[in-house]
């Protein structure tokens, strides 16, 4: 007969090896987001100060530094790409607050400046910024709103 007492340990040693994996593979993978972050913000002035809610004033002072042309361009295609991800991140599940599209309008205003710093060649190159909501004043209170999301009064008050 087999010896009640061996399947308890067994099981208690490999529930504890299979905690001690799990915590290691969260701790790993922090770490390994949290540099990948970093490598990602710290590749340019600009790509720092969005990332980081600085003002926007800071972020088109920073663009006199540009040493060339192509390097506008090259910050301006990062820059779009994070807001590109940040602006149409889980559309479908989550709503975001009026502060975080506030945020996303000083970007998307900021890319607006640094497309209009271009001259025409470079700006056929790339792509511009547009923002997804449409701004709304209900009861006195400014609201946010996706465009496709309007009702028909509503686009009919804002002329679309």
């Amino acid at each position: 007969m087999k010896n009640a007492t061996s399947f308890p340990m067994k099981s208690r040693l490999l529930f504890g090896i299979s905690l001690v994996l799990f915590f290691a593979g969260i701790y790993f993978g922090v770490i390994r987001k949290s540099t990948a972050e970093k490598e990602l913000n710290s590749s340019s002035f600009n790509a720092v100060a969005l990332s980081e809610n600085a003002p926007v004033s800071f972020v088109s002072q920073s663009n006199k530094y540009a040493t060339s042309d192509s390097e506008l361009v090259k910050t301006y295609n990062q820059l779009y790409g994070k807001f590109q991800l940040k602006a149409f991140a889980n559309r479908q599940f989550s709503i975001p607050t009026d502060q975080e599209i506030e945020a996303l309008r000083m970007e998307s205003n900021a890319l607006d400046q640094l497309y209009f710093k271009m001259n025409a060649e470079e700006r056929k190159k790339i792509k511009r910024v547009s923002f997804p909501y449409a701004k709304l004043e209900v009861a006195g209170k400014v609201t946010y709103k996706r465009f496709e999301d309007l009702t028909q009064e509503e686009r009919e008050s804002l002329g679309c």
